[in-house]
């Protein structure tokens, strides 16, 4: 187990008839707050199958990536968001896939966009899962389908060295009751979008995977409209206390996929 901090969006937004707005320090100091949390190493678990895309959320696999450069865009848009898209269709018997975005992140970051996450949240809100997914396909010149069904998913992969600093850590669904979590809207870089985060729960499991290395890659639900499948797998960064100076600093990439069934 390993003692940390992390910040929730303050359990007072749970009662509210509006969202919080989150885009900045300021506002998410203004509208989050520090819980004190346990998180346990999620590899004897996944060992034990008892870790899984449909049972808690999240997942670990295997990605010895052809990408040689992380920080040049065109290579990551040729050779891997295709590869992430693959690695979505084996996990997850998907039909098709197609990539939303993608975020590097350093200990350099440009903004407080491409910083390491600082509270818990997730990427989106199921409310908007059919009119983002068609946006996606349509982007891709690809006509929805009536019968198609869709499920987001996060990928996130380090590079250069293992990510012992500021790793990712993630709640278990089964732990995270549904009205845990709440609509916010995120504003940065002059979006207004409708997202979803956790208010903050003793009863929520928190889980992480120590030392991932570079041909590791966690994937996470994000939003998903098939009946009795998880929807949400809520996530941030964290302090690792086991870290510190001694070891490089959190390199990463992430990407957002969409999978049609």
């Amino acid at each position: 187990m390993v003692p940390t901090k992390v910040r929730y969006i303050n359990t007072d937004w749970k009662h509210k008839d509006v969202a919080p707005k989150i885009g900045s320090k300021e506002s998410r100091r203004e509208h989050t707050a520090y819980q004190d949390v346990l998180i346990e190493d999620a590899r004897p678990h996944l060992e034990n199958g008892k870790i899984g895309l449909e049972q808690t959320g999240f997942t670990l696999t295997n990605n010895r990536t052809q990408c040689n450069n992380f920080r040049d865009e065109d290579l990551i848009s040729r050779v891997y968001l295709p590869e992430m898209q693959d690695l979505i269709c084996r996990l997850t018997g998907a039909k098709a896939a197609y990539h939303y975005g993608f975020l590097v992140r350093t200990e350099k970051p440009i903004d407080f966009n491409d910083g390491y996450a600082r509270f818990v949240h997730c990427d989106y809100n199921v409310k908007r899962i059919v009119g983002m997914s068609h946006d996606v396909l349509r982007g891709n010149g690809v006509d929805p389908d009536k019968s198609d069904t869709f499920a987001w998913f996060n990928t996130w992969q380090p590079f250069d060295h293992p990510a012992i600093n500021n790793p990712l850590a993630f709640i278990d669904n089964s732990s995270l009751a549904d009205d845990d979590v709440i609509d916010y809207f995120y504003t940065g870089r002059g979006r207004d979008s409708l997202v979803a985060a956790p208010v903050y729960n003793p009863s929520h499991r928190w889980f992480y995977f120590p030392e991932m290395q570079l041909d590791e890659v966690i994937v996470l639900k994000q939003m998903d409209q098939r009946p009795d499948r998880v929807i949400y797998c809520p996530h941030t960064s964290f302090d690792n206390p086991n870290g510190g100076e001694n070891y490089p600093p959190r390199r990463s990439i992430e990407t957002r996929v969409v999978a049609v069934f």
